[in-house]
């Protein structure tokens, strides 16, 4: 197996242990649990968490602008790959993945902060839907948050994991629930759309609803609205500077630009808010981290942000050994004067 693609899916394993592994949970509920000693607001304490997470892994970006500026600048040897194998497509992947490697090129280097970032959504789904039982609790009744019965879960363990049972976050989400999820005075972070929309309080703590009708849920489509369009824009930003043209690795990213967004829309009408305002934090900070990246390092070439060559210099003046471009006096004008001019000088 190639070295890249075992690293790969050594980091696909890794991955997917990270997700099935409980204490992985626990991590990220501790966390939020830290940052809520400091700053006593469920919200902020989600967005800072956010923003630990994409320092972490601030050098896996910029690993992936570098590979993307250098799929920019290798694309006049795509294209001359490209037209001489045309009719061999085996040939011509072959000697594009040559040509990768040779660069240290990554066709699919923009889905890995994609990949990476899963688990951590994943993580926060489950701490943000059931926070308590990440934070040293188990229900009594084994009913979920709707039974109302959290108790530690082992009163005699560590004085670690007495800490975050005791913390600040724990004892508030037993005692005052809504009043912890409730940010800005607008939304609850551990209300879906749907239930709002559906007024259904079943699944929630204390049993009071969301909300009912279209006032109560209109913060929560400004929410999603939001995570949407930051995550379109983000895909943009990225595949816009990566040529789709008989490019079928570009082709699929931006494909994937166009679907995702749509599908994440989808899929936080059930989301808790709070798991939404965690992806926009993301997406925010993404653009304007890509935003800074090539401010620092542009490409060098300007024709290759669009993928297009030209044959024009950049003076404006026809390449050499072009045919000279004809007088302001000639046309069709001129060749009627002159015709004109014969005829008189004949009469007389």
């Amino acid at each position: 197996m190639e070295p890249r693609r075992l690293v790969t899916s050594l980091g696909i394993a890794v991955l997917v242990v990270l997700v099935a592994y409980g204490p992985f949970f626990e991590l990220f509920a501790s966390g939020l649990a830290a940052v809520y000693e400091v700053i006593p607001n469920y919200g902020i304490a989600i967005i800072l968490l956010t923003i630990a997470v994409r320092l972490l892994l601030l050098p896996l970006s910029i690993k992936q602008t570098r590979s993307m500026r250098e799929m920019q600048r290798i694309q006049p040897e795509v294209k001359k790959i490209q037209a001489k194998y045309k009719g061999n497509r085996q040939k011509l992947n072959e000697e594009m993945m040559k040509l990768y490697q040779e660069h240290g090129v990554n066709p699919f280097g923009g889905c890995l902060p994609l990949l990476m970032q899963m688990p951590v959504f994943i993580a926060l789904y489950r701490v943000i839907s059931t926070p308590l039982a990440y934070l040293g609790y188990v229900d009594a009744n084994g009913g979920g948050p709707g039974s109302f019965t959290w108790t530690p879960a082992n009163p005699d363990n560590t004085k670690a994991f007495e800490w975050v049972t005791d913390s600040a976050l724990a004892q508030g989400l037993l005692d005052a629930p809504q009043k912890v999820n409730t940010f800005l005075n607008v939304f609850r972070l551990d209300c879906s759309p749907a239930q709002v929309y559906g007024g259904d309080p079943s699944q929630l703590v204390e049993g009071v609803p969301c909300g009912n009708g279209l006032v109560d849920f209109l913060p929560y489509a400004i929410l999603i609205g939001l995570m949407g369009f930051t995550t379109w824009f983000q895909q943009k930003q990225m595949t816009s500077r990566q040529p789709a043209a008989d490019n079928p690795q570009a082709q699929q990213m931006q494909m994937m630009g166009k679907i995702m967004p749509l599908m994440l829309v989808v899929f936080s009408w059930t989301f808790p808010a709070g798991l939404t305002l965690y992806w926009a934090t993301t997406n925010v900070w993404s653009i304007g981290q890509q935003y800074l990246m090539l401010r620092v390092a542009p490409i060098d070439d300007p024709n290759l942000k669009t993928g297009k060559a030209t044959d024009k210099p950049a003076s404006g003046k026809p390449p050499k050994g072009a045919p000279p471009k004809p007088n302001q006096g000639e046309g069709p004008k001129s060749e009627k004067k002159q015709a004109t001019a014969n005829k008189r000088k004949r009469r007389r």
